[in-house]
This record gives C-alpha cells, structure tokens and sequence, in this order.
C-alpha cells in the first residue's frame, strides 16, 4: 500500500495553491486529478476576475479570503511574472431604482476592508467610460484579470519543486478511516490503487460533495450537497473591445445565482458577455452553448453597452458554478471545515468553492495550511 501525510483530491486551482503553500512546510503531499491536466473544469471557465470584496456579507469566508487572497494575488503575480492587470471595474445602474442597491454595495465593500471604492454620477461615467450608458455607477480601482492558467502552473511548479507528487488521470472512488488516517482507493487507468494517508483535503470541485460523502459524511443532514448552475459566454466582435477600458457589470439582482451579465476584457484585449445562470436539473456536465441565447445576451448588454450589436456576438464558452444554494435561495458562504467534529479527525473539506475562489485561492491556501497545522506538528 502507498502511503502519504497529505492527500489533496483536485488539483484546480484551489487544490494547486494549497499544493504550493503546504510544500513549503511539509514533505510527503499527494494531488490527485481525475483529468489529465489542471484545471480543467472551474478554474478555467471563468471570467479570470480578481475581484475587490464588493458583494460578499461582512465577516464571511468569502469576504474575508477574497479581501485577502487578492492582495496576496497581485504580489505574487508581480514577483513571478504572471500576467494581471489591474483595470478597475464598473458596477453600473441603468435606472434610477437601482442606485440604492448601488450604495449598499458601496457600503458592503467599505465593511468588507475595500477602501478605494467610489460612487459617480453620470456625468462622471460618462468621462470615464463614454461608450457606458447608466444613471450612476461604483467604480472599483482594484479589480482585475489574471492569465489563471499561468498563476496554475506556477503552483504546480512550486509544489512538485518543493517534491509535491502530482497524480493525473486517478479517480478517487473509495474512502474509509482507519487507525493511520484514511485509505483512499484511487482508480489510474486500469489499475486501482490503495493510499493511506494522515490528511484527505478535498478540493474536488464540482464533485466535493460527493468525496465528502465518500468520507462518511451526511451531506444532507449537513447542507453539504452542490447544486450545478451553469454559465455561457459570448464573444464579442474585436472591432467593438477598444469600446471599453474597464470590466462593466450590472446591479446584481437580490438572490441571484451570480452577478448578472458583464463586460470583460481578457489580457489580449478581447471582449465577451456572460456568465448567464441556469441551474441544471442533474449533474451533466454540459459545457455546451445555446446559440439561442444570443438574443438575451444582447437585450442584457445593450442596456448599459448600447455600441454592442446583436451580430457582433458569437458563441464562446461554458462553466459550471459549484453552488451550496439551491435555484433563489440566499447567499451561502464557502465551506472549509476540518471535520473532527464528525468524527473525521484530518478530513477537511473544501465545498461551494465558486467566485470569489480564483481571487480567494492563496488565502484558502494559508486557512487550509492553518487548519492542517493543528493535525501535523
């Protein structure tokens, strides 16, 4: 039987940073990935945001970790050389109703430590962003885009330079305790494999509901279960990306799966729509698009990117938002829980890691090597 101190299940980029940080202090780290690379699911469908801190309740994980991990973002984009840019961000109302949503927003960001936000008239939106039609807007400095591919591979460098094990194409499809810690049976290829090991974290993603289950947990009982919502994209025609020089997204609506449809720019300059929200009725893991929402893409964008024209979108892409609330439930924050309480003494679990997860991801990685501290000296 193989065996290991830590096993990381999932190697997105929640999983690869805490990889990084963990081998920084402690030898015998395993990751395991059922796909034969990265981030091939979440953390690469996405609209590669570093996001502020704006939306999140005072004093919640994803907060506190988005507030956190986008300073720690920056500095480590900085001195690695991963490509970023801080282009700051819009958050615009298209009616005058929507401004009062706009200030507690404003208000929700000052409690959450977010201190360059600032509120603008239409005067003012108009100076900084002519081609944006709004009654009023808040603007975020500190909002950016990352090249997440690269920030991915650098914690998988990092945590293989640091003599991390990276196990690609293994499936983990069997968890028990036992005295040592846990046996994890791991299907590679044909051949299935056995690991013991001290620490399981899960940061299996869209299926870490169910490695927690595999763990003996109650996901019921716990409110652990995900619920799958998906998001399309549309790109934009290139002669229209020069329209805009900042992210612009709407007033997000109360109880919404997501922040509504915005505007952004990629780090080659390109232009696109989206995410929209559909929860799905099963776990399909449907990463097509439907040509036939060209036209709410459209009737979403035109209200505050009047330049933008039906035929200049086309398809792009799709992912799937690994969601703890279901279809109009309220705010649900990340679950990151050492499970002793349960029994599971060296279980900790990683659930509902969706946006603010890129931003948050280093922050995740040092509460995570915090909570493996307590179990390892």
């Amino acid at each position: 039987m193989d065996e290991a101190d830590i096993l990381i299940i999932g190697a997105g980029v929640i999983g690869l940073a805490i990889a990084a940080e963990l081998s920084k202090k402690y030898k015998g780290i395993v990751v395991i990935e059922r796909h034969n690379s990265f981030g091939q699911e979440t953390s690469s469908r996405n609209s590669e945001v570093i996001h502020a801190g704006i939306y999140y309740p005072k004093d919640t994980l994803k907060a506190k970790m988005c507030v956190e991990g986008r300073s720690l973002l920056y500095e480590i984009c900085q001195k690695n050389n991963i490509p970023f840019k801080k282009i700051g961000k819009l958050i615009v109302a298209s009616e005058k109703d929507e401004i009062p949503a706009l200030e507690e927003l404003f208000q929700r960001g000052k409690d959450n430590g977010v201190d360059d936000l600032r509120l603008i008239d239409a005067a003012d939106l108009k100076k900084i962003e002519p081609s944006v039609n709004g009654v009023a807007a808040l603007h975020s400095p500190s909002t950016g885009i990352i090249n997440s591919h690269k920030l991915m591979q650098l914690f998988q460098d990092t945590a293989q330079n640091n003599g991390a094990i990276m196990s690609y194409v293994s499936e983990v499809i069997d968890i028990k305790k036992n005295v040592y810690g846990y046996i994890v049976m791991v299907r590679n290829n044909n051949e299935t494999i056995f690991l013991n090991t001290k620490v399981v974290i899960n940061s299996a993603g869209l299926d870490s509901d169910r490695i927690a289950e595999m763990g003996g947990i109650d996901i019921e009982h716990f409110n652990y279960r995900l619920h799958y919502c998906k998001g399309q994209y549309f790109r934009v025609n290139h002669s229209k990306s020069h329209f805009i020089k900042r992210l612009v997204y709407p007033v997000p609506k109360p109880k919404s799966a997501g922040l509504g449809v915005h505007a952004t720019l990629d780090l080659c300059g390109s232009l696109r729509l989206g995410p929209d929200e559909k929860y799905l009725n099963n776990r399909n893991k449907d990463y097509s698009v439907d040509s036939s929402q060209k036209n709410n893409f459209y009737s979403a964008a035109n209200r505050l990117l009047p330049f933008i024209n039906k035929d200049d979108l086309y398809e792009d892409i799709a992912g799937i938002r690994p969601k703890l609330q279901r279809e109009g439930e309220d705010f649900r924050d990340f679950i990151i829980q050492e499970e002793t309480d349960k029994g599971l003494t060296g279980f900790i679990n990683l659930i509902g890691i969706e946006s603010p997860g890129l931003t948050s991801s280093l922050a995740i990685a040092k509460y995570s090597t915090g909570l493996v501290g307590n179990l390892i000296k």
